[in-house]
């Protein structure tokens, strides 16, 4: 337990630094702006989790199978250059479509073209660190990476009042984790586990699990897209608002959950083994999702006062929002179980769903964000249900039958309150 809460919390002060600063641009400008500048974040974390996320998923093989290293070492010369020209490009669609409205917009944001670069650098050293069960350094580390981009990007926000302070801050903690990491990773003496060979090459696993995370992407993100279509850009600048307080907990606790079931199941060999195990981890992720819906819940009421009458919608929508970190936990690991099952092609059918479902929600948050939000938490409570089935006897039910009555009993109070 002690080492899932070292890995949550390495994985949530990202999150909540990059919270702090997209609050304290709303504070200082409205919907309009935040809703642009989550236009551009929506393109860096596509480019970031395709990426990324397939290196990710591989890099247990790559640290202990022949010939994994030499795919990192290209992986890691190319793919910094290629993210950057394609983010760089996208921006400059943004201002040739009016998304961003003049060229000094563009350079505001033009930092965040250099984050999924870093993450690239760094992918091999936090992997090692993962591998070697060390959370609690990851933790550490993270720390001082987040409040490092946090102090720039903060201190920037503050003098300019522009869109250059959080793109300085996703930026530079980008940055310096990978460094730290560098560092850390280069000195480790602890031997890394030895993890059984999968039934694909490594390179057919990264490609699985890269349109796999592109199309996870869209799934988690297409009510944002279509939002921006039904509603515009003050809309989505709401939504997203409500969705930095109540998912902050959650998407961090289920990144690290994910990464606490890769490395425990690594070494299963039977079915049984795989479920228990993911079984074990699940079940005290969702313990704690329960810690962070109510901490997102009391964030609201806090800064409900101190942001003003304009997010009172953004702030009312947390609670709901908010229950989306049941299903999310167990959406998380169930790509992880899908590839250790030999089934990553079958990771595709989940956001293929899910991107179904995105035209609906953003068309109800487009004039009820309690009723887009409930529908949000269905969608991924079906995109478990689908993955689970192809998992077989491998998925861990008990889990997920807990998260639903967890759920339930979530959305009803939400309700009520509003009764």
């Amino acid at each position: 337990m002690l080492n899932q809460i070292k890995s949550l919390i390495e994985r949530i002060i990202p999150r909540m630094s990059s919270a702090i600063v997209l609050l304290t641009l709303a504070a200082f400008t409205s919907p309009h702006y935040v809703g642009i500048y989550n236009v551009v974040t929506l393109l860096y974390t596509a480019i970031q989790v395709t990426i990324d996320s397939g290196a990710r998923f591989a890099v247990m093989r790559v640290l202990t199978e022949p010939g994994g290293m030499r795919i990192m070492n290209r992986y890691r010369v190319i793919m910094p250059v290629v993210a950057f020209a394609i983010l760089a490009g996208l921006m400059l669609f943004l201002l040739h479509n009016g998304t961003l409205e003049n060229w000094g917009e563009f350079f505001q944001v033009l930092p965040v073209a250099l984050a999924p670069g870093f993450g690239a650098l760094g992918l091999l050293y936090v992997g090692t660190l993962q591998a070697t069960s060390q959370w609690g350094a990851l933790a550490r580390l993270q720390l001082r990476a987040a409040l490092l981009g946090l102090t720039v990007g903060g201190t920037t926000l503050v003098l300019t009042h522009s869109l250059l302070g959080p793109s300085l801050q996703l930026a530079v903690t980008e940055g310096a984790f990978a460094v730290l990491c560098w560092r850390r990773a280069r000195r480790n003496t602890l031997p890394i586990p030895h993890s059984a060979p999968g039934k694909q090459s490594i390179l057919s696993d990264m490609g699985a699990m890269s349109g796999y995370a592109l199309l996870a992407w869209f799934q988690g993100q297409a009510e944002r897209l279509f939002m921006t279509v039904f509603a515009g850009t003050a809309v989505l600048g709401t939504y997203t608002a409500g969705s930095a307080v109540g998912r902050a907990p959650g998407d961090a606790l289920a990144a690290s959950t994910a990464n606490m079931v890769r490395v425990g199941v690594a070494d299963k060999e039977t079915e049984e083994d795989v479920r228990d195990a993911s079984d074990h981890y699940l079940f005290r992720a969702l313990l704690l999702a329960v810690v962070g819906v109510l901490a997102a819940q009391v964030a609201a009421i806090v800064l409900t006062p101190l942001l003003g009458e304009k997010w009172i919608p953004a702030m009312s929508m947390v609670p709901f929002i908010a229950m989306v970190s049941f299903p999310g936990v167990l959406s998380w690991a169930a790509s992880v179980l899908l590839v250790r099952t030999g089934s990553a092609w079958k990771t595709f059918v989940g956001p293929v769903i899910g991107m179904v479902f995105g035209a609906v929600i953003a068309w109800v948050a487009s004039f009820d964000l309690h009723l887009g939000a409930t529908v949000l938490v269905a969608r991924e409570f079906t995109v478990v249900l689908v993955a689970y089935l192809f998992i077989g006897r491998a998925a861990p039910w008990r889990s997920f039958w807990f998260a639903v009555g967890l759920s339930v009993v979530g959305l009803g109070a939400c309700w009520l309150t509003l009764l």
